[in-house]
């Protein structure tokens, strides 16, 4: 195994306590943005944190003069679980029991397709929306801990899809549009029709591609089929002109996406900036997302 295939999280024989132990170390370097992000995505409404200001309270007795009251306390219990169809009724209803107040919640983590029957109203995402969840998150936030979460968030990824818990098939039927950066790979799919990055990378589900190469965004490609994993190039014909030409030194394998260039935009100009307002990459190393409407249309990626 190389070493970008090794999750920092490891590879223990308990692997539900060292996933569980990989998802709360994130959610707590993540802090408390992080985790509204995600439980908002999941339906799961946790209280305010907001100082409520009350004066002249009513109340039985004496009336004080103010209150200041917040109410952000609850607690979220999760159960993770590593292979399919593997909820347990006996379990289930004994944590429920653990679920009193109102801002007591429990959240199921499998990797099912679908959200197992016997969850009926309990909170449930299977990993792979909890890993698109993470990225969707690290595309917005302009948080201090964003590098750190970046590194934690690829590392979850890796152990996630060493314990096989990713497995899904690439849907091509939306309008979905990947923007990655693309200093390299753009020439690359321009001269050869392919995007080819790291093995096992993390996508969410496309029928388009585009790249942010030069501080803009210039080129739109159709997905034609799903992203293929574990292509040793140098046993696939087709990469022989690209491997003589483009990277004479390949090793290894990679992800590949056979491409077919649609057409020419724009172009859309990054206008992005970080929290302090200084000029900031679009990428920042992480995929985006847009819809290809927004994409043709667009002038800056302020407006993606």
């Amino acid at each position: 195994m190389k070493i970008e295939d090794i999750s920092i999280f490891g590879e223990y024989k308990q692997a539900e306590n060292r996933v569980t132990a990989a998802f709360l170390q994130i959610c707590k370097v993540g802090g408390e943005d992080f985790i509204r992000f995600l439980t908002t995505q999941l339906n799961i409404q946790l209280p305010s944190s907001e100082i409520n200001i009350q004066s002249q309270v009513k109340g039985e007795g004496s009336v004080p003069d103010g209150l200041l009251e917040s109410n952000f306390s609850f607690k979220l219990f999760v159960e993770s679980k590593i292979k399919q169809n593997s909820v347990n009724a006996t379990q289930l209803t004994g944590h429920k029991k653990q679920i009193i107040n109102n801002n007591d919640f429990l959240l199921y983590l499998t990797p099912d397709t679908n959200k197992p029957a016997l969850l009926e109203q309990t909170s449930w995402a299977n990993w792979l929306t909890i890993i698109n969840t993470f990225n969707d998150y690290l595309q917005t936030t302009q948080s201090d801990n964003k590098q750190l979460l970046e590194f934690l968030v690829g590392h979850f990824n890796t152990l996630l899809d060493n314990l096989n818990l990713l497995g899904y098939s690439w849907d091509l039927n939306n309008d979905n549009v990947i923007v990655v950066a693309g200093s390299w790979a753009e020439g690359i799919a321009i001269n050869y029709n392919y995007y080819i990055c790291q093995n096992k990378r993390s996508f969410k589900a496309a029928k388009y591609l585009a790249f942010y190469n030069n501080n803009q965004i210039r080129h739109i490609f159709e997905i034609l089929k799903a992203p293929e994993n574990d292509v040793d190039l140098l046993k696939r014909n087709e990469f022989s002109t690209y491997i003589q030409q483009a990277e004479p030194n390949y090793s290894g394998l990679r992800k590949v996406f056979t491409l077919k260039h649609v057409e020419s935009i724009g172009p859309v100009i990054n206008d992005n900036i970080d929290k302090n307002g200084n000029p900031c990459p679009y990428t920042y190393g992480q995929p985006r997302y847009t819809k290809l409407k927004t994409l043709q249309t667009a002038l800056r990626t302020s407006q993606l």
